[in-house]
């Protein structure tokens, strides 16, 4: 789906389709040549970073695994509380494998720190990080590389695979919603 088509729900647009694909070439190349001779695990957060991740695996020029886990983080106001729970395991063994997390956007890094810390228990032989937007302001999670795209404004963002309400996750483009969208009640 186009921005023209939900123009007046959105704020603004972020980043454009092409502007996404010539970042996430970019970052399948940094990739390629930080696992070069391996094979690593991408690991895809559902359901937003699942056009991030398959993207970034098909760009990848090598050979990668991909994994799944959902998880769901709990807020009380519009902030993060802390509280994680697991939606989806992860069904491959991780022991003594390289692991990159794929993400969509890491705001607090409060899931994302839950993540490394379960991840990590499963003995892989590495973990990182590579997130398609970031939040300038984002605690550092303790790994290294973090592979960004984007650092992005505070906002809510849709697109490219992130939702509001299970909707705009088709748009082809990143954008940030308009506040009378998430503002209004929510129709039935």
């Amino acid at each position: 789906m186009d921005a023209s088509h939900v123009a007046p729900d959105l704020e603004s647009v972020l980043f454009t389709e092409d502007q996404i694909g010539d970042r996430v070439t970019a970052l399948a190349g940094q990739l390629a040549e930080a696992y070069a001779g391996r094979t690593p695990v991408m690991v895809g957060v559902l359901a937003g970073a699942a056009t991030f991740t398959v993207d970034l695996a098909r760009a990848y020029p090598g050979q990668v695994e991909i994994g799944w886990m959902a998880i769901k983080s709990y807020s009380t106001r519009n902030r993060a509380s802390g509280s994680v729970r697991l939606l989806k395991d992860l069904d491959l063994d991780i022991t003594g494998r390289d692991v990159i997390i794929v993400e969509g956007v890491i705001d607090t890094g409060l899931t994302m720190n839950w993540l490394i810390a379960n991840l990590r228990q499963r003995r892989p032989s590495s973990v990182a990080v590579c997130a398609l937007m970031r939040r300038p302001d984002t605690p550092d999670f303790g790994v290294t590389p973090a592979y960004i795209g984007f650092d992005v404004r505070p906002g809510l963002i849709v697109g490219y695979g992130l939702d509001h309400q299970g909707k705009y996750r088709n748009l082809s483009c990143a954008a940030v919603l308009a506040p009378h969208v998430y503002a209004a009640p929510v129709a039935r």
